[in-house]
């Protein structure tokens, strides 16, 4: 294990707390994972699986290369992609939210296991399917910035939900 690797595992969860979106939210009831405030806002449950899905793209595809129809990402869950959706298409394409919790898991442990065997060198390497010319380090921390914005709306919602004081850090 090198510096590198332990920073990268730090800031994905192993430490940083703004990391593991189902750690904020496993005490919610389905009906809270699907509540928006307005019609205009993203579901909870949304947000969980929009970071796993975005994730596993990242690692999958961008920095281990493999093809978009091989990533495993399980069907229905298109709807976690880039694109805004209604919370009640996403009731329609999930089948539990057990289900999404256990997904997540499973890519944030296969972001780990790809960490694990990374070299010092390898973070410097653009990836052939970098198409921004990012390297490993930067898409692993474009990881680490895209989660905690997430779980940030996450938080905010689930302040609304629990009727306490929003979180100021």
């Amino acid at each position: 294990m090198t510096i590198w690797n332990d920073a990268a595992h730090w800031a994905l969860g192993r430490g940083f707390w703004y990391a593991d979106p189902v750690v904020e939210v496993c005490d919610l009831s389905e009906a809270q994972l699907f509540w928006v405030p307005t019609p205009l806002s993203l579901s909870v449950i949304w947000h969980v699986g929009h970071i796993a899905h975005r994730e596993r793209y990242l690692v999958g595809h961008v920095l281990q290369g493999i093809s978009e129809d091989d990533l495993k990402i399980p069907e229905g869950y298109e709807v976690f992609g880039a694109e805004w959706r209604h919370a009640e298409t996403v009731r329609d394409h999930v089948k539990s939210v057990q289900a999404v919790f256990n997904w997540c898991r499973e890519v944030r442990a296969a972001t780990h296991e790809y960490v694990d065997g990374l070299k010092p060198e390898d973070y410097g390497v653009v990836p052939p399917s970098s198409n921004e010319g990012l390297n490993a380090a930067q898409v692993l921390y474009q990881i680490v910035a895209h989660t905690a914005l997430h779980i940030g709306r996450i938080q905010l919602v689930c302040s609304i939900l629990r009727y306490e004081n929003e979180r100021a850090c």
